[in-house]
């Protein structure tokens, strides 16, 4: 990312800008801890990097591709399949099954049932969640529901893990049981940016980038 800024209700009284030019890049197979204050923009420049938003200004190179000006339709496909998200409060959605969550994003992707099924059974295995794949997210508990929506993030093999606070929700143990599997992803050569409050485990990531007031500091 090159000279990001971001305004909110441009030309409007409440007119607000939120990133001031900011610069920031990650390399392939890096580990990012992304820290800052409440409000520092930390948010929004998680939501322009997971192509959720659209900078107002400023060039976004995504693998390759300068993402800044697509479409929302194109912006999708691109989210879809090259980044993988996961959420302090997990998102998993009730009623169906762990495995059926994990396809869900395949589904989108137009991956055969078959192939959906597979993958996910294997993804679940890997997470350490294979025994309880047919069980519905109000039946785990909040680490396993993190594993889970881990496993989901990389259905569809994405270039890069989007981690916004992933433990933020959970307890110290079940949050280093979690942050235990981002480092064995990290050592598979996953490209991971890790946004978090906590400065215990940003220190574990291989670089950390501070924001102060939309700018990187």
């Amino acid at each position: 990312m090159t000279g990001i800024y971001k305004t909110f209700n441009v030309d409007t009284p409440n007119e607000l800008t939120v990133l001031h030019g900011a610069d920031f890049h990650v390399d392939e197979g890096e580990f990012v801890a992304v820290v800052g204050q409440s409000g520092s923009g930390k948010s929004t420049l998680m939501n322009i990097i997971g192509l959720l938003d659209k900078p107002t200004e400023g060039t976004y190179t995504l693998a390759g591709d300068d993402v800044a000006e697509y479409n929302d339709d194109k912006l999708a496909v691109l989210r879809n399949r090259r980044i993988g998200f996961i959420f302090q409060n997990f998102n998993l959605v009730a009623r169906i099954s762990a495995r059926k969550n994990v396809e869900m994003a395949m589904m989108y992707a137009g991956i055969s049932r078959k192939e959906r099924t597979r993958r996910a059974d294997e993804l679940l295995d890997m997470v350490g969640m294979a025994d309880r794949a047919d069980h519905q997210p109000s039946e785990l508990s909040g680490g396993q529901k993190q594993r889970v929506a881990i496993a989901r993030a990389l259905a569809n093999d994405p270039d890069i893990l989007l981690a916004d606070e992933p433990t933020g929700a959970l307890d110290s143990q079940t949050g280093r049981l979690v942050m235990d599997l981002f480092h064995e992803l990290h050592e598979q050569g996953r490209t991971i940016v890790f946004i978090t409050h906590n400065p215990e485990l940003a220190e574990e990531t291989s670089r950390i980038v501070t924001m102060v007031d939309g700018n990187i500091a």
